[in-house]
C-alpha cells in the first residue's frame, strides 16, 4: 500500500458517495466496504467525513419538521452506519475526526441558537437513548469549545432523564437500549456515567447510581461475566468479587472445625482475612499465629495472591475487627481476651492504637517463615484471577511493598507484561504505576528499551518520562487494547503522551511486528505535538519516513498526519502550519510523492507554495493533474479559488478601486489559465458559468488602476495559453 493507493481509495470513496442513488445504493455500500476493508483506518475515517458533508445539518435546527429524511440517500447511508460505528474501539476518533474537520474547513455549521440541535441530529441519526449518550459523550473530546459547550448542556439534561428512565420502569434497560450496547461501549458509558457521579457538580446521585448498576447485575449476573467477552464488566458491577459460597459469618462460626482444603477455597480465607481487619498483620508473631491456626502450613501460591488481592482492595476503610474463636488450648494470638459462656475464648482489639492499614512486610515474612520454599513468581501468577484489581495510589503502593519484600522486580516484571486472562486487573496494575512512576517506574526495571540515539536534544530526566522507556510496557498496552479496552488503553496512552510524546513516538516506530489501528491512531495523535515547536521534530519524522518496517504504512500515516495538521487550523494558522508541512516534506525529500496525490485542497495549496518557494513548475503541474483527474482536479481547483479568492466570485465594477487585494495573484492567475483550458471539457453549466466569471472578474481586477505599491500584474489580458513561468 502506498500513498497514491490510498489516495486513489480515498477519490474513489468522495466520488462514490457523490453519485450515491437507491439504485447503486447496494453495490456502492459494498464497494466503499471493500475499500474500507483493503485500506484500513484512513479509507473509514473518510468515509464518515464526507458523508457528514452530505447531510445539511443546517437544516435540523431550522426546518426539522418537514425536512424530508428518506429521501436523504446520504443520511441513510449513515443511518445504517452508525450502529456498528458506535461499537468500534476507536469511535470517539472517528466520530470527532468527521465532525472537527467538516466545522474546520466550515462545510458544517454549528446552527445559532444551537438549542437543542444535538437531540435533534440523534434524532435524525435515530439513535436510541443510550446510543445517543455515547454519541454525544464522545464529541466532548471535539477540538471545537462550540461543540464541547452543546455537549456538556446536552449531557445535564439528558443524563438524568437517562437514568429515570431506568430505574423507574420496569424495562428501562430494554426501553433506553442499554442491554443493546456493545459490551465495550456499555463498558465506556457506565465509566463515563460515573465521572458523573464522583465530581463535586455531581448530576446523578450516589443511590441512582447504585440502582443502576443493580439492575444490571439482574442482566449480568456473575456466573455470566465469566465470559471472556463481558470480563470488562466485572470490575464495575462487581468491585469486591464476594464469594457467594460461603459468608464470613458461616466460616467465623465454627472455624475450628474446617479442614484446610476449606481454608482454601479460592477467596474464602481473603474474606475471613477481612473480617479480622488490620490487626491480623499488627505483628510477624500474631499473623503467623492466625494463619497456623487456620491449618494453612502449606499455603498455597493461589491462597497467598488472593489474599494480597484483598489487601490492595481494602488499605483503608476496615475500621472494626471481628472476634475469632479459637479453644482456650490454642492461644495462639490475642491482645484482649474473654470467655463466652461456652468457655471458648473469643479473641479481641479494642486497642484505640490499632494499625489504620495492612502491614504487608509483616504478612510476606509471615508467609516465608511459615513456608520457606514459597514460590513468589507463582503468587505473582496466581494475581491473574478475576478479584484482582489496584485501584489507586495506595493500592500500588501496598503491592510494590510486598513485592520488594518476597522477591527483586527482575525475576516478576516479564509476568506483568505477559498475557493474562483478567486482563482488567492487568491493566489496571499498569496503569497505576504509569500514574505514579515515584512508586513504581518501569524504566528502573529490565526490559528492551527504547532507543534515543536519533535524538538530537536529551528528554526530560524525569520518571514520569523514562516510565516510557520500556518497549515492552507499550507492546503489553496496544495487545490489552484488541481484548476490547481500547478506549481505556487510548486514554492512558494520551496521559502518557503529554508528557513523553517522543518517547512513546519511538517506541510505536520500534515495534516492528506490531500494527494496529491504535498504533496509527496513536502516531496521529503524536505528530502534530511536536510539529511546531520541538527540537527533535525532523530527527523523529526522519526517523519515521526511514524506517525499513512497515515503510509505506508508515509514510502514509505521516503524510496524512500532515495534511490533518493543516486542514484542522483556522485561517490565521494556515499558512504557517502549510510553510511548516513544506519545510518538513523537503527535508524528507518527500514533496514529489505528497504532490503526486489526489488533488485535494490542501496538495493544491501546498503545490502553489512550493511553486512560489521555486520548488515546483507550477503550469505543468497543474496541466499534469487537469489531464490525469479531469473532474476532480478542476472541482478541486474551484474549490480553492473560491476559499482563496472570494473577491472572483462576483464582477466588480471597472470604476471601482475599493476592492480588496487576492494575496499571491499570479499565482491565482496561473490556475485560472489551466482551468480555462479545460472548459471546452466541462458539461456542467453552473460550474461553466462560475469558471467565466472568475476569469473576467480577474481581468478586470488586473487592470483596475491602483494607487497601491505594488500594483497586480496581469497575466489575463491576453488570451489563455499555458505559461513558461512557475507562478514565481
Amino acid at each position: 500500500m502506498n500513498l497514491d493507493a490510498v489516495s486513489l481509495a480515498l477519490a474513489q470513496i468522495s466520488f462514490t458517495i457523490k453519485t450515491l442513488s437507491k439504485n447503486n445504493f447496494k453495490s456502492s455500500v459494498a464497494e466503499i466496504s471493500n475499500l474500507i476493508s483493503e485500506y484500513g483506518f484512513e479509507a473509514e475515517r473518510h468515509l464518515y467525513r464526507t458523508l457528514l458533508t452530505y447531510i445539511d445539518l443546517q437544516s435540523i435546527e431550522e426546518n426539522s419538521s418537514t425536512l424530508k429524511r428518506s429521501e436523504n440517500i446520504h443520511l441513510n447511508y449513515l443511518q445504517q452506519e452508525i450502529s456498528s460505528l458506535i461499537s468500534k474501539p476507536n469511535f470517539v476518533t472517528l466520530i470527532c475526526y468527521a465532525f472537527d474537520t467538516t466545522i474546520t474547513q466550515k462545510s458544517f455549521k454549528i446552527p445559532s441558537p444551537s438549542n437543542g440541535f444535538l437531540t435533534l441530529l440523534c434524532k435524525l441519526l435515530k439513535l436510541n437513548y443510550a446510543q445517543e449518550l455515547v454519541f454525544v459523550l464522545a464529541l466532548q473530546n471535539s477540538i471545537h469549545t462550540d461543540i464541547q459547550i452543546l455537549v456538556h448542556e446536552h449531557i445535564q439534561k439528558r443524563l438524568p432523564e437517562f437514568i429515570q428512565t431506568i430505574i423507574e420502569f420496569d424495562y428501562g434497560l430494554k426501553e433506553t437500549g442499554l442491554t443493546d450496547l456493545s459490551v465495550e461501549a456499555l463498558q465506556s458509558l457506565l465509566i463515563q456515567i460515573r465521572q458523573y457521579v464522583s465530581n463535586e457538580s455531581s448530576i446523578i446521585k450516589v443511590e441512582q447510581y447504585e440502582q443502576l448498576l443493580n439492575l444490571l447485575r439482574k442482566e449480568y449476573p456473575i456466573e455470566r461475566i465469566g465470559n471472556n467477552n463481558l470480563l470488562i464488566l466485572l470490575p464495575i458491577l462487581y468491585p469486591s468479587n464476594i464469594s457467594n459460597d460461603l459468608t464470613s459469618a458461616q466460616i467465623l462460626s465454627d472455624s475450628n472445625n474446617l479442614s484446610t482444603s476449606v481454608w482454601q477455597m479460592d477467596g474464602i480465607l481473603s474474606e475471613v482475612i477481612l473480617e479480622m481487619g488490620y490487626d491480623f498483620t499488627s505483628s510477624i508473631e500474631h499473623c503467623r499465629n492466625a494463619l497456623v491456626h487456620f491449618g494453612l502450613q502449606e499455603l498455597k501460591p493461589s491462597t497467598i495472591a488472593r489474599i494480597l488481592s484483598s489487601m490492595i482492595k481494602t488499605h483503608s476503610g476496615l475500621t472494626e475487627n471481628t472476634p475469632i474463636y479459637v479453644n482456650k488450648t490454642k492461644k495462639y494470638f490475642c491482645k484482649n481476651s474473654l470467655e463466652d459462656s461456652n468457655g471458648v475464648e473469643m479473641i479481641t482489639n479494642n486497642d484505640k492504637n490499632s494499625s489504620q492499614t495492612w502491614n504487608v512486610d509483616t504478612f510476606v515474612i509471615a508467609i516465608n517463615d511459615l513456608v520457606p520454599t514459597v514460590n513468589w513468581k507463582d503468587v505473582v501468577k496466581e494475581f491473574d484471577h478475576p478479584g484482582f484489581l489496584v485501584r489507586d495510589r495506595q493500592a500500588l503502593i501496598l503491592l510494590v511493598t510486598a513485592l520488594r519484600r518476597a522477591l527483586p522486580t527482575e525475576q516478576y516484571i516479564d509476568l506483568l507484561y505477559g498475557r493474562w486472562n483478567n486482563v482488567e486487573g492487568q491493566l489496571s496494575w499498569l496503569a497505576q504505576a504509569i500514574r505514579y512512576p515515584d512508586v513504581f517506574c518501569f524504566g528502573d526495571h529490565p526490559a528492551h528499551p527504547v532507543l534515543i540515539d536519533c535524538l538530537k536534544h536529551p528528554l526530560d530526566d524525569t520518571k514520569e518520562t523514562w516510565t516510557w522507556r520500556s518497549l515492552n510496557l507499550i507492546e503489553c498496552l496496544l495487545r490489552i487494547a484488541d481484548t476490547g479496552l481500547y478506549p481505556i488503553v487510548l486514554e492512558i496512552f494520551k496521559h502518557g503522551i503529554q508528557r513523553s510524546g517522543e518517547l512513546i513516538f519511538l517506541g510505536l516506530l520500534q515495534l516492528h511486528t506490531v500494527w494496529t489501528t491504535l498504533k496509527q491512531e496513536l502516531l496521529h495523535l503524536i505528530i502534530p505535538t511536536f510539529l511546531a515547536n520541538s527540537p527533535n521534530a525532523n530527527p523523529l519524522l526522519n526517523y519515521m519516513w526511514n524506517s525499513q518496517h512497515h515503510t509505506t504504512a508508515l509514510r502514509t500515516t505521516l503524510l496524512t498526519a500532515l495534511a490533518d495538521w493543516y486542514n484542522r487550523s483556522n485561517d490565521n494558522e494556515q499558512q504557517q502550519r502549510l510553510s511548516r508541512v513544506l519545510e518538513i516534506v523537503q527535508d524528507l525529500k518527500a514533496l514529489p510523492i505528497l504532490l503526486a496525490a489526489q488533488p485535494i485542497t490542501f496538495i493544491l495549496d501546498l503545490a502553489c507554495l512550493a511553486s512560489r518557494r521555486g520548488y515546483l513548475k507550477l503550469d505543468k503541474w497543474l496541466s499534469d493533474k487537469l489531464r490525469e483527474h479531469q473532474d476532480l482536479f478542476i472541482q478541486t481547483t474551484v474549490q480553492y479559488l473560491r476559499k482563496k479568492a472570494p473577491q472572483l466570485l462576483q464582477l466588480p465594477s471597472k470604476d471601482d478601486t475599493n476592492y480588496k487585494q487576492i494575496a499571491n495573484i499570479e499565482t491565482i492567475n496561473i490556475l485560472l489559465t489551466v482551468l480555462q483550458l479545460a472548459l471546452a471539457s466541462i458539461t456542467n453549466l453552473e460550474l461553466i458559468q462560475e469558471i467565466q466569471t472568475m476569469i473576467s472578474a480577474a481581468k478586470i481586477l488586473n487592470n483596475v488602476p491602483s494607487t497601491r505599491p505594488e500594483p497586480f500584474h496581469s497575466t489575463l489580458t491576453h488570451p489563455f495559453t499555458p505559461s513558461p513561468t512557475n507562478g514565481l
